[in-house]
């Protein structure tokens, strides 16, 4: 399980492969199906905490596969919506081609979540396809979006060269990371991983 504090990113490298992060004290994004030996290749302290990781050998300029981690401390106001129309507009200005999924909104463990996909058919800086999976949750203390990305040859139709381990393995991470409450029954943290604690 990945455990990222408010110290996120004093800790990241600590709990790489185990994460939480929280915007409140008693607050957390747990991250309990983080893959085994991704490391961080970039970070971002402030009022927005950004981390990314990718598999062991790959870099920020070099990534195949990459998660992203934004914690928007102390924000509660923007509609979830607007978030996915943001990144939307994004991948217009910086793709030849896009394709957008549906955005899904619900609640997921006792808060308001969204889901989203967006394909870039070729981005204009790398000339590669990309294809991003995101899952925004508003909790109590802040606002936090988990992303999975995938770099692919360019593509013209609207599948991209992903395999559908790789796809099951991205979906499985993002639907078990949850935004938990240790003080509250309502929004239950999952068990803790034994590794996570030997480390």
């Amino acid at each position: 399980m990945v455990l990222v504090s408010r110290t996120l990113l004093a800790l990241v490298s600590f709990a790489a492969a185990f994460g939480v992060v929280n915007a409140r004290a008693d607050e957390r994004l747990s991250m309990p199906q983080f893959p085994n030996g991704w490391v961080e290749i970039f970070t971002q302290q402030g009022t927005q905490e950004r981390v990314e990781y990718a598999p062991l050998g790959q870099t920020a300029a070099t990534w195949q596969r990459k998660i992203t981690i934004e914690v928007y401390h102390d924000f509660k106001n923007l509609p979830l919506d607007a978030l996915q129309r943001r990144a939307v507009a994004q991948n217009h200005d910086a793709c030849v081609g896009v394709v957008e999924g549906k955005f899904q909104s619900g609640m997921n463990n006792g808060y308001s979540s969204a889901f989203w996909t967006l394909g870039c058919k070729r981005n204009k800086a790398t000339g590669l396809g990309e294809t991003r999976y995101t899952k925004a949750i508003q909790g109590a203390g802040g606002l936090y979006i988990i992303s999975q990305t995938w770099r692919t040859p360019p593509f013209d139709k609207d599948d991209p060269a992903i395999g559908a381990q790789d796809l099951s393995a991205g979906m499985t991470f993002l639907t078990s990371s949850v935004v938990c409450d240790t003080t509250s029954a309502k929004s239950p943290c999952p068990p803790e991983n034994p590794a996570a604690q030997r480390r």
